[in-house]
């Protein structure tokens, strides 16, 4: 008897993906378009372009760009056999996928459909708009999702900061699907009861969704799914803004549903005060409260009496020996000068206002208990975490190859290290991390010699500076089995961006603390 086996994945993600197969169609789109009508190679030809076509379709679906209406006109065109017109829209869309541009640039968001276009270059006055896409869970008809798509684009209004494409999932598992694939979506409106399964789940995204597949909660009912999907979107996207629409009353809904959304809308309510919760939401967001305080200084009229020579650029655009200097770096490089002893900025030392504000986004947006900004360097950042967590003779457990702040760090404090080695990759010519084994052997010699009261902390890099990640959490686990109070120092200073994709954040400290309370 054999046991069935999952597909592995020949991309590494979904992205990698979707990515290559545009290029793919971009290349048999254009061979079909130079073929001869009727010949043995158009036939070829043909059959790939559908392959790719079918593929795509069940990749896109779960984007608003190039989304639905885009994938519908070049199956138009493939049936109608206008291959050359067919090639032109597949090159355009795959030229302004692969470079991002239709997320920055409003010139590519049509008026007639929520997917890429190029119109005329006044429709917009120029306008440059960053672009997300919110995912609106509920069961409704096409006709239903491309009323509700129109409705929301007739809300947008010129003085908006931001334009958002409609993605719409009918079910359980294509919403969470869509929120593991999209990470264009930024907001999430859950509406009455969606059913559990998926009416069509196509084969090529199957090795890619097993985070989702794993899952089951088909046993609850559809009126529970709803606030489900709100505390799965926490823990799989923790920083989207999700929102509820029901027709049960305040009263009745539970704590656990009331504390899951940030706005809970009924029915009746006007769609206009939901689009402009959404751009709220985005906009509270994409606030900056330091860069935003130092830019409003800049341009304030303020007399300079400090010791710093700059002067606010006039030492240097007054000169005639070093104002191309001035000309490289731009005015408003020196127009932002200021420094602790004139007032203009808040205290890093003590903030109170932009900097401490910043500091709590940040915390929130890293998902911490608390932020601070250093001006110094990570290098600098490394040896303060040092001096605040062991003193003089602690022991600390350190990887060898961790930066070379981390062993000035242990030096200025006075603790003694005991190295760990990694293991050597001769075939690619680089190292590895720390061996498990190699970690726990040393904590039970020093249990041995009677020192494991003395060992304070474990400092391993995550990721290594070759891109290899620990499984933090089986690292810690094991760890804490010997030694209960240990204290773990991952330095993720190259690894700082895995706290914003859910397949990375799950290997870091932050990811498998928050877990663990």
């Amino acid at each position: 008897m054999t046991k069935n086996k999952t597909k592995s994945a020949p991309y590494y993600n979904i992205g990698q993906l979707r990515v290559d197969y545009w290029n793919k169609l971009k290349i048999e789109t254009s061979e079909l378009s130079r073929c001869n009508k009727g010949s043995a190679n158009e036939t070829t030809h043909k059959q790939k372009v559908e392959e790719l076509l079918k593929d795509l379709k069940g990749v896109e679906c779960f984007f608003a760009s190039p989304g639905k209406e885009r994938m519908q006109k070049l199956e138009n065109a493939f049936l109608s056999h206008e291959y050359a017109s067919l090639s032109n829209l597949v090159a355009e869309t795959t030229k302004q996928l692969v470079g991002d541009s239709y997320r920055s640039n409003l010139e590519f968001i049509t008026q007639e459909e929520n997917s890429i276009e190029s119109p005329s270059e006044d429709q917009y006055d120029g306008a440059r708009k960053n672009h997300f896409e919110v995912l609106f869970v509920d069961e409704i008809s096409e006709q239903e999702e491309t009323k509700l798509s129109n409705s929301l684009r007739l809300l947008r209004s010129s003085n908006d900061k931001f334009t958002y494409g409609v993605v719409v999932q009918t079910s359980f598992q294509d919403a969470m699907i869509a929120l593991l694939f999209n990470y264009n979506i930024q907001a999430v409106v859950v509406r009455y009861a969606p059913p559990y399964y998926s009416k069509g789940i196509a084969p090529i995204i199957k090795p890619y969704i097993q985070q989702v597949t794993k899952l089951d909660f088909s046993y609850k009912s559809e009126t529970d799914l709803g606030p489900l999907i709100g505390s799965l979107i926490k823990q799989f996207r923790s920083e989207l803004d999700v929102y509820y629409v029901t027709d049960t009353s305040l009263g009745h809904l539970k704590d656990s549903t009331l504390k899951g959304f940030r706005r809970i809308f009924y029915q009746t309510e006007d769609i206009q005060e939901l689009h402009l919760t959404i751009m709220h939401g985005i906009m509270e967001r994409y606030n900056t409260p330091f860069f935003s305080a130092l830019v409003e200084y800049s341009q304030k009229p303020t007399g300079v009496f400090h010791a710093m020579p700059i002067s606010r650029g006039n030492s240097v655009f007054k000169s005639r020996w070093i104002n191309d200097f001035g000309d490289f770096y731009g005015r408003n490089m020196f127009l932002a000068e200021t420094s602790a002893t004139t007032g203009g900025l808040d205290s890093l030392l003590q903030p109170t206002g932009s900097i401490k504000k910043a500091q709590e986004m940040a915390r929130d947006a890293y998902g911490s208990q608390y932020t601070y900004f250093v001006t110094n360097g990570t290098s600098t950042a490394n040896k303060i975490v040092m001096h605040t967590l062991v003193k003089p003779h602690d022991v600390v457990l350190i990887d060898r190859d961790c930066h070379k702040s981390h062993h000035y760090g242990l030096v200025l404090a006075g603790a003694y290290p005991v190295y760990l080695d990694s293991y050597p990759i001769e075939e690619y010519s680089m190292y590895g991390a720390v061996p498990l084994e190699q970690i726990k052997t040393k904590l039970l010699q020093l249990k041995e010699a009677g020192r494991l009261d003395k060992v304070k902390m474990l400092l391993l890099t995550n990721c290594t500076f070759d891109g290899l990640v620990y499984n933090v959490e089986r690292v810690m686990e094991q760890v804490l089995a010997i030694k209960p109070d240990m204290v773990f120092l991952w330095d993720e200073a190259w690894f700082a961006f895995a706290g914003f994709a859910y397949n990375y954040k799950q290997r870091t400290g932050m990811y498998t603390y928050q877990q663990a309370l």
